[in-house]
């Protein structure tokens, strides 16, 4: 059934949802004409993806997620407030898949469940929050690591070790931006290379010290703050440990 009215999404802006469709077997699945391929597919990875986030995550949504999916790259922007270059996005209680997945099919599961890592924590820690506590290294490395892998970028690992060699890396804060809109954390990297490198780390603490990481994610689900937690988790702050990750790809 199409979708009439308006209805506010993250931005807290107004945005007509008259052009959407409901995906008779997921209500949650809104897309519009020309993108029912991708709204099937991501009908039939969201059970899981949700699962796979509330595990790796150690928390539950809060409320039900609704999934927009757009035919272009120009509608998702218009509707979801990012760059047309980007091909998912989420906060709260939705996420966005751009049309450009449907040239790339594959990708819908890892995007779909990297963008509801996003609207996991933002929903339990509350938006502003979100963006306000969380560095941006660390929301999307977290996103990447869960989704294995989804929304890495196509950097390959080689140029990527090779800037953390080089000492070309992010910046290890300890803090995110309220409006979440630059990415300062990147220093002079290439995004590309950013997101790539923050999966990378999380991904190492994921698999060298799930314990410590699982702590720490406990710790912000009950709303701790992320410098003081990591410490207590690690027994270190994040620049010792970033060092650390640097000396084993040294190694490798």
């Amino acid at each position: 059934m199409a979708m009439g009215g308006y209805r506010l999404i993250g931005s807290g802006v107004a945005r007509f949802t008259s052009d959407f469709e409901m995906l008779p077997s997921d209500n949650r699945i809104l897309y519009e004409k020309g993108a029912e391929i991708l709204a099937e597919k991501a009908a039939r990875y969201l059970p899981q993806a949700i699962k796979t986030v509330e595990s790796k995550q150690y928390g539950s949504f809060r409320r039900p997620v609704t999934v927009y999916v757009f035919a272009t790259s120009k509608s998702f922007s218009k509707f979801s407030g990012v760059s047309e270059e980007v091909i998912g996005a989420g906060l709260k209680d939705e996420v966005y898949l751009s049309g450009k997945l449907l040239n790339m099919l594959d990708k819908t599961r890892g995007i779909l469940t990297h963008e509801l890592s996003h609207t996991q924590l933002s929903q339990t820690l509350g938006a502003l929050q979100f963006n306000r506590t969380l560095p941006r290294w660390f929301r999307e490395g977290l996103a990447i690591c869960v989704a294995d892998g989804g929304g890495a970028t196509n950097a390959t690992e080689e140029e990527t070790i090779d800037n953390f060699l080089e000492g070309k890396h992010f910046i290890p804060e300890v803090k995110g931006e309220l409006f979440n809109i630059n990415l300062s954390a990147t220093a002079e990297l290439h995004p590309k290379i950013f997101y790539r490198q923050s999966g990378m780390f999380v991904q190492f603490l994921a698999r060298n010290q799930p314990t410590q990481l699982e702590k720490l994610l406990r710790g912000l689900q009950e709303g701790k703050g992320f410098e003081a937690q990591f410490i207590e988790s690690f027994e270190r702050n994040v620049g010792e440990v970033l060092k650390d990750f640097i000396v084993t790809l040294r190694r490798t």
